[in-house]
């Protein structure tokens, strides 16, 4: 069940931010073309909060150890990370920013 987090005017271009949903620590992000994702919180490689770390294109940057993730699959995309990180989906309603942790975005059509 998705669960209202913020305002999507609180996304910032560019930025990430934390939430927890049901108990779950998730990263939200908002790349520079205005498109939004809901990542788990913490980098595979070491149990680092990716909210603290930085948009890069269309990758979200661990800020320890620069390990990077795709915003659509939260595939890792360089070292040290090797294990993705998971998606969920995200909606945005009435300007609303809506998370549910209950499942993963199906991300099998974006992995090679």
């Amino acid at each position: 069940m998705a669960t209202r987090v913020c305002a999507e005017s609180e996304l910032e271009l560019g930025e990430v931010i934390k939430v927890i949903v049901d108990g779950v620590a998730v990263a939200l992000v908002k790349d520079s073309a205005g498109n939004c994702f809901a990542l788990g919180d913490m980098c595979s490689h070491a149990d680092i909060s990716l909210s603290e770390g930085f948009v890069e294109g269309d990758d979200l940057e661990c800020w320890a150890h620069g390990g990077r993730f795709e915003l659509s699959t939260g595939r890792a995309r360089t070292l040290p990370a090797s294990e993705p990180v998971p998606v969920y989906p995200l909606t945005i309603v009435d300007g609303d920013v809506y998370v549910d942790v209950t499942t993963l975005v199906d991300v099998a059509a974006y992995v090679a």
